[in-house]
C-alpha cells in the first residue's frame, strides 16, 4: 500500500515538473506593455560630485519603441546613454542608440530597438543630482524564467525516474501479493 502512495506522489511530482518545464519555456514568449521606475543615482556619493548609474532593460523585440522619461533633476546635470547589451548585463555591446545631455529639468524620448535583445541605460549625474527614471516598452514580465531551464529539465528527469521506479515497485508488490509462494 505504501508503494502505491509513493507512486501517486511521484506521478503528481512528474505532472508538476512537466508544467514547470513548459512554463519555463513558454511564459517568456508572453509579452505585454511594461513600465519600471527607478530613483537615482544608484551609487552612493563618495567624495566626488559625479556618479554613474546603470539600469537594465529586459529583452525587447526589434523595431519596438522604448520610452525613457527622466524627471526631477537639476538643469543640464545629467548625461544619458542608451545602448544594446547582453541578457543580464549592463555592459555596452555596440554603438549607443542615444547619447544626450538634457537642457531642462525633465526629459522624455523614444528610441527604437535595433535587435531583439536587452538594453541598458547609463546616467552620469553631476552635482549630486537626483532623478526619477521611468522606462516603458513591451517585454515579457517572465523574462527571468529562462534561467530556470536547467533545473526544469533536471526536475522532469528526476520525477520521471521516481515515477518509473515506484511503478515497478507497485507492480512487484502486486505480483508478491498475488503469488506469495514464488517470492
Amino acid at each position: 500500500m505504501k508503494e502505491r502512495t509513493w507512486r501517486r506522489v511521484s506521478l503528481i511530482a512528474f505532472a508538476w515538473s512537466i508544467l514547470f518545464f513548459f512554463a519555463v519555456i513558454g511564459l517568456p514568449f508572453f509579452k505585454a506593455p511594461q513600465s519600471e521606475s527607478f530613483w537615482g543615482p544608484t551609487v552612493p556619493y563618495k567624495g566626488g560630485n559625479e556618479t554613474l548609474s546603470g539600469y537594465y532593460i529586459p529583452p525587447v523585440d526589434a523595431q519596438k519603441k522604448i520610452t525613457i522619461t527622466i524627471l526631477y533633476f537639476s538643469k543640464a546635470s545629467l548625461d544619458i546613454t542608451v545602448f544594446a547589451t547582453g541578457e543580464g548585463s549592463i555592459a555596452p555591446q555596440g554603438p549607443p542608440l542615444l547619447q544626450e545631455r538634457p537642457s531642462g529639468t525633465s526629459f522624455s524620448t523614444e528610441v527604437e530597438s535595433t535587435q531583439s535583445q536587452a538594453y541598458g541605460i547609463y546616467i552620469v549625474s553631476y552635482n549630486r543630482t537626483e532623478f526619477l527614471l521611468t522606462v516603458a516598452s513591451v517585454w515579457s514580465p517572465f523574462y527571468g524564467l529562462g534561467t530556470f531551464f536547467a533545473p526544469a529539465v533536471a526536475f522532469v528527469f528526476a520525477a520521471g525516474v521516481a515515477t518509473y521506479y515506484f511503478t515497478l515497485v507497485a507492480k512487484r508488490e502486486e505480483v508478491f501479493l498475488k503469488y506469495p509462494q514464488n517470492m
